[in-house]
């Protein structure tokens, strides 16, 4: 009895085998869930951007979005004349062997405030690509009646051919004007070349 009780004693017990097909299990899962809100996300981003497309071009939203340039335009102050809003009244240069200095002087013929107009001025030379820079107009608010004056100063490189001017709101108005220079002075249009508003440009002196 006693060897019966040993033997069996003296059998370990076998750990289950780590690769018998017992352990081998097959699962059977739903959709996945993560799957289910990517499509839910793609389709409520498509419905949203058909509501916004419909919107926007309707224009119905106009009145909210300030920053639209339909918006920003109708909002320029009107002039009782009914004619650009800003007068040209000086543009200079003055150039040396390494810079461009570009001056100006502008009159709001407006009946109200034009906040922070900007001077676009694009200075076209002989060796390199045109150079458009914006300059801002000092003071930054110019009520009706009242002057304002920008400087530009630019490295100069190869012959200056000349500079065109143009104005606009930091807001993304376009603010068209007159040129006004020859009514302070005695010198006529005739005696001068002839010069549109919007592509004002200012021939460099010949050395």
């Amino acid at each position: 009895m006693e060897n019966e009780n040993r033997n069996a004693n003296d059998v370990a017990p076998q750990p289950p085998s780590e690769t018998g097909p017992e352990d081998f299990r097959v699962q059977m899962v739903g959709p996945s869930r993560k799957r289910t809100w990517i499509l839910a996300s793609v389709v409520i981003a498509a419905v949203l951007f058909l509501v916004g497309s419909v919107i926007s071009s309707s224009g119905v939203m106009d009145a909210w979005l300030p920053w639209t340039q339909e918006y920003a335009q109708r909002n320029v102050p009107t002039v009782p004349d009914g004619g650009e809003p800003l007068a040209l009244l000086e543009f200079s240069q003055d150039r040396d062997e390494e810079t461009i200095t570009v001056t100006g002087r502008v009159l709001n013929r407006t009946q109200g405030r034009l906040e922070d107009l900007i001077a676009t001025l694009t200075l076209i030379t002989s060796l390199e690509l045109p150079v458009e820079e914006d300059v801002p107009v000092t003071p930054e608010s110019l009520e009706g009646g009242s002057e304002g004056t920008f400087e530009w100063v630019k490295p100069l490189t190869g012959e200056a051919g000349g500079v065109k001017l143009k104005f606009k709101l930091a807001n993304g108005a376009i603010i068209q004007h007159q040129d006004s220079r020859y009514e302070e002075t005695e010198e006529t249009p005739e005696e001068a070349a002839e010069e549109t508003p919007e592509e004002l440009t200012e021939e460099a002196p010949a050395e």
